[in-house]
């Protein structure tokens, strides 16, 4: 199939409306020590943490895009850049006391709670600036190996 047909082909069905989806990877360096679990994560340690976020739309037909990366960049950055180099830790954790800079969270910034929080925050920067794309999911690997997910419902 010729470059050209392929093209015919998407022209021709644009008119469908139908949602397309991208996808955009950020990465960063945080630590955290959970309080309420009893195995290794209790000490205090870092990660190499590594975020997907999908949001979907319709192709904008002056850009051909459903959203510019870029822009994309513009609504998750910040979020990150709150948490990059920082160490979480539940309020309730006397380990760390005013002394030692971190942020204070009210549950434990397991993986979950962490990928559910930014989920909300994109979402968030996405209806302030009355977008018309809708955040899909935001999955957030913890390690190469595992990872948590957050759907829109």
């Amino acid at each position: 199939m010729s470059g050209k047909r392929l093209s015919k082909i998407l022209a021709s069905r644009m008119a469908q409306n139908m949602q397309l989806s991208v996808t955009r990877e950020f990465s960063w360096e945080m630590g955290h020590a959970l309080l309420y679990h009893k195995g290794k994560c209790f000490r205090p340690h870092g990660h190499n943490y590594r975020m997907e976020v999908e949001v979907s739309g319709q192709i904008v037909e002056a850009t051909s895009m459903v959203l510019d990366f870029a822009t994309l960049d513009e609504l998750v950055k910040p979020h990150i850049d709150d948490l990059d180099h920082r160490f979480l830790v539940h309020i309730d954790d006397t380990r760390f006391g005013n002394d030692y800079e971190c942020i204070k969270w009210d549950m434990d910034p397991t993986a979950e709670c962490i990928s559910a929080a930014l989920y909300w925050a994109i979402e968030g920067s996405i209806a302030d600036k009355d977008m018309d794309i809708t955040l899909e999911r935001v999955t957030l690997y913890e390690t190469d190996k595992a990872s948590a997910t957050v759907r829109r419902s």
